[in-house]
C-alpha cells in the first residue's frame, strides 16, 4: 500500500504478521509475549493453523478475579497459575472481518461489538489482525510504521 493513500479496505491496514499462541501455551508465556510484543490480545490458533479464540488482558483479568475468589475461599492459599493455559482462559468466541470489507464497515464492526481488535478471516483462516488503534491511524491520516512480529 501506498503510505500517502488512504487505506481502502482492512486489507490495506491490517498487520500480517501477528503473534498468536497456540490453545496449550503457559499463561506465563502468554503475558511474556504481550509484554515483548507490546500487544493487549492476540489469536489463538491449533495446529492446522485454525483460529480457535482470542486471549486478551481482559480474560487474564477475568483470570485474575477467579483465582482472587478462590483464594479468599480457601482463606487465602494462592492457587498456581503454571497449570493453566491459553485455551483455558481465551474467548472461544472468534470476532472476525474480512480482508475485503471497508474502512467503514470495520468502524461500524468497532463501534456495535465494542471489541478493540479484530481477526482479519478469509475462509475461515487468519490473515491478519486489525485494531481501534489502526483504524484511528486512518481516519487521523497518522502514517505508522508496519509492526513485525513471530508466529508462536
Amino acid at each position: 500500500m501506498d503510505e500517502t493513500a488512504p487505506a481502502a479496505t482492512v486489507a490495506d491496514l491490517m498487520q500480517r504478521e501477528v503473534l498468536t499462541v497456540s490453545p496449550s501455551t503457559p499463561i506465563g508465556e502468554v503475558v511474556r509475549i504481550f509484554r515483548e510484543g507490546g500487544i493487549s490480545g492476540t489469536p489463538v490458533v491449533d495446529e492446522t493453523g485454525k483460529t480457535v479464540g482470542i486471549v486478551s488482558e481482559t480474560d487474564l483479568a477475568w483470570l485474575m478475579d477467579r483465582f482472587a475468589a478462590e483464594a479468599r475461599e480457601a482463606g487465602g492459599a494462592v492457587a498456581s497459575l503454571r497449570d493453566v493455559t491459553a485455551g483455558d482462559v481465551m474467548t472461544a468466541d472468534v470476532f472476525g472481518v474480512p480482508p475485503d470489507a471497508s474502512i467503514t464497515e470495520l468502524a461500524a464492526f468497532f463501534a456495535r461489538t465494542g471489541l478493540g481488535r479484530a481477526a482479519v478471516l478469509e475462509d475461515g483462516e487468519l490473515r491478519g489482525i486489525v485494531s481501534v488503534i489502526d483504524l484511528l491511524e486512518v481516519f487521523g491520516g497518522e502514517s505508522r510504521p508496519r509492526r513485525t512480529a513471530r508466529r508462536g
